[in-house]
Formats: C-alpha cells, structure tokens, sequence
C-alpha cells in the first residue's frame, strides 16, 4: 500500500478525537464518583441500613419506643397492642413520616448516582475498547509494508 494512502487512512481514525473522549469520559466518572461521595457524606443519617432503615429513623423509632404507653387504662397494652401502636406512628408522627421520607428520597438520588457511575464506565470501557482497536490498526499500517 502506498505511504499517501496510509496517511490518508491514518488521518481518517480520528484518535486525537478519540482521546480527547477518553479523558473527558474519565473526567465525567470522576466527577460521578465525587458526587456520590459527597451526596453520601452529607446525607449519612439518611442512608438506609441493614434493618431497612436510616440512622435518623432509627433514632427517631428509639425514642418513640422509649415514650410508648405500657398501660391502657389500668390494663397493660400487649405486645399486638405495642406494634399497632408503633405502626401507626409511621404515619400519625410527623418527625418520622418526614425522616422516612427523606430517607426514600436519599435511596432515590443514589441509586441514581450508581445509574450515572455506571454509565460512565460502560462509556469509558468502549471508547477505550475503540481506541485499542485504533491502536491495532495503526500497528498494522505502520508495520505493513
């Protein structure tokens, strides 16, 4: 092949451009990353647990269990009695109807932070992908004789 042409071909892969995407793809990863972790930072509290709920609910949850009535009347509540009235505060405590909320709220954003970081991996890996394949043909071009 003729030395014209192969710099026509090599001109025409374009990776100066395609490395220009890399690095703006690893600066886009990086900053999905930063984000997480700082969305994360500030809202710790609010991060669900293992037992399904946050810090600030749990709390919250603690502190009404505290304040729970033993006595109803002059007659002890029963265990059923205690979680109907536990149950109910999820809904009638205003505190903890806005704790769980945020809470979703937080779960919500992310796992959206998680879409985000995957998308730039995925976006990363292929363009890295193409750029490889760039790569083996300009070795092949350079090396042919």
């Amino acid at each position: 092949m003729e030395l014209e042409k192969k710099l026509e071909i090599l001109k025409n892969l374009d990776t100066k451009n395609l490395m220009e995407r890399v690095h703006q793809y690893e600066d886009a990863l990086e900053k999905a990353l930063r984000e997480q972790a700082s969305f994360k930072n500030l809202n710790y509290e609010y991060l669900a647990g293992r037992d399904g709920h946050c810090l600030a609910v749990n709390n919250m949850l603690a502190e009404l269990i505290s304040k729970m009535p033993e006595m109803k009347g002059n007659k002890r509540l029963s265990a059923a009695e205690k979680e109907a009235w536990l149950q109910r505060q999820y809904t009638e405590n205003k505190g903890l109807s806005a704790a769980m909320a945020k809470q979703k709220d937080v779960a919500f954003l992310t796992d959206t932070n998680e879409i985000n970081i995957e998308i730039a991996k995925k976006r990363l890996e292929s363009t890295r992908g193409v750029l490889a394949l760039r790569t083996a043909q300009i070795r092949f071009l350079t090396e042919a004789g």
